[in-house]
């Protein structure tokens, strides 16, 4: 476990309510990503299996490409909030890694509002699609004819699940600044530290090691 893991879990501010929101939203989130996973794992073989029929008997079980594409859609919306969480998004940080701790945080702060901002916008437009869907009971053009509000629903619940967090991490950024608590945005909102990159790779290293006996 990484000592930035270790720092959170351990912090003193564990028992607020928006800290165990937090931690509902991170389990939910782990879930969510275990959940997709397998998705994309029973998706990659039934793709698989389309490529051998086609290949070895000439036939296709039909509508592989559509399928895949909502697959995708929904598993990257559902992901997006263990990412963030985790410190697992990509940041550039060439001029985040020479600021002030003072700064840092305020970029961090900049970054969640920034991305919470678009996200919003994402999520309402998505909303409408989804809601246009509803009321004309739209199809998709393929042989298959999916409602499209099936995976639409679960596309738009994740990017709400998405934005929930972002504003958690907000909110709760702002009490770090309300109590000039710089350290704290930066551990909840900031880049991973780059010895827990380095740790995190060197325990990685350790169990692959282990494995191969």
């Amino acid at each position: 476990m990484s000592r930035h893991k270790t720092k959170h879990q351990q912090s003193p501010e564990a028992a607020t309510p928006l800290d165990r929101a937090l931690n509902g939203a991170r389990g939910l989130s782990r879930v969510a990503t275990w959940i997709s996973g397998l998705a994309l794992i029973v998706i990659c073989f039934l793709v698989m299996v389309e490529v051998l029929l086609r290949k070895f008997f000439g036939v296709t079980l039909g509508g592989m490409n559509e399928i895949t594409g909502y697959v995708l859609a929904v598993t990257v919306s559902w992901t997006m909030s263990f990412a963030l969480l985790e410190h697992a998004h990509i940041r550039i940080d060439v001029l985040y890694n020479i600021a002030n701790r003072q700064l840092r945080a305020l970029l961090d702060l900049l970054s969640l509002a920034a991305m919470t901002g678009f996200l919003l916008l994402i999520t309402y437009w998505a909303g409408q699609l989804l809601k246009n869907s509803i009321d004309f009971g739209s199809r998709s053009n393929s042989a298959l004819q999916v409602p499209l509000w099936l995976p639409q629903s679960l596309w738009v619940a994740g990017l709400g699940f998405f934005v929930l967090t972002l504003l958690l991490l907000c909110l709760r950024s702002i009490g770090y600044l309300w109590r000039g608590d710089a350290a704290g945005i930066t551990r909840i909102a900031g880049i991973k530290p780059v010895d827990d990159e380095v740790e995190e790779h060197a325990v990685l290293t350790d169990l692959n090691h282990a494995r191969q006996g």
